[in-house]
């Protein structure tokens, strides 16, 4: 058994604005942190509901991100924030703040397990694209954190291969974060023109990529 390190209740007014939308059933929610949280005009971007779309032109994402928060925060506020939607796809990011809160590779992805066994008895069919550590230099500054980083994401591949609902998305596999394919599966050789100055967030340009990126891995259910 582990701690919880952070506030459950610190992110509830985010949770609460999701209550007031409109619910949607059977579509594409994507559910985590401020890499999807920033993807909406608010931030000076296109809404990730005009860039992730069905083939047919149609509508078909809901974006549910939640700056800086951690998978914890995602499990507890499951029943709330993606239950009602009812998704046919959940699509998580969840790395980013984690490590930042004390919480390991291994109790990431005993958090994840669970949040997706409790959609899998929620929601019959329901498919699971869970990303891996998106390419950030932040995580090439100390061996620590490159290695945490590592281990996560040998953790969450091997916990996909373990169940047919679950697509391993895999950023550094793409040719679009990277100015050289020879630099793929590192993270110290990314594109350095996605981002804004913390270099830990996406630019237009870099949102530009995750669309492009999103809609190849998509593909077989837009």
């Amino acid at each position: 058994m582990f701690d919880i390190t952070v506030d459950l209740k610190r992110l509830e007014e985010r949770i609460e604005i999701f209550e007031q939308k409109e619910i949607e059933t059977g579509k594409i929610m994507f559910y985590g942190n401020s890499g999807f949280t920033r993807w909406c005009q608010r931030w000076g971007h296109r809404d990730l509901e005009d860039d992730i779309l069905a083939k047919d032109g149609s509508r078909i994402a809901i974006n549910h991100g939640f700056g800086t928060s951690t998978t914890e925060e995602q499990l507890y506020y499951y029943r709330r924030a993606v239950l009602p939607w009812k998704p046919k796809a959940l699509v998580m990011l969840s790395y980013g703040n984690n490590a930042g809160q004390g919480y390991s590779p291994s109790e990431m992805i005993n958090l994840l397990a669970r949040l997706c066994e409790w959609a899998r008895c929620d929601i019959p069919g329901i498919k699971f694209y869970l990303c891996n550590c998106r390419p950030l230099e932040k995580y090439t500054e100390n061996p620590n954190s490159l290695y945490g980083v590592r281990e996560y994401n040998y953790l969450l591949e091997s916990y996909c291969n373990r169940h047919d609902d679950c697509i391993y998305v895999d950023h550094t596999k793409s040719t679009l974060f990277y100015d050289n394919p020879k630099d793929l599966g590192g993270y110290d050789k990314i594109r350095t023109d996605l981002f804004v100055e913390d270099k830990v967030h996406y630019n237009q340009i870099g949102y530009d990529i995750y669309r492009d990126f999103f809609l190849n891995v998509l593909d077989d259910i837009l």
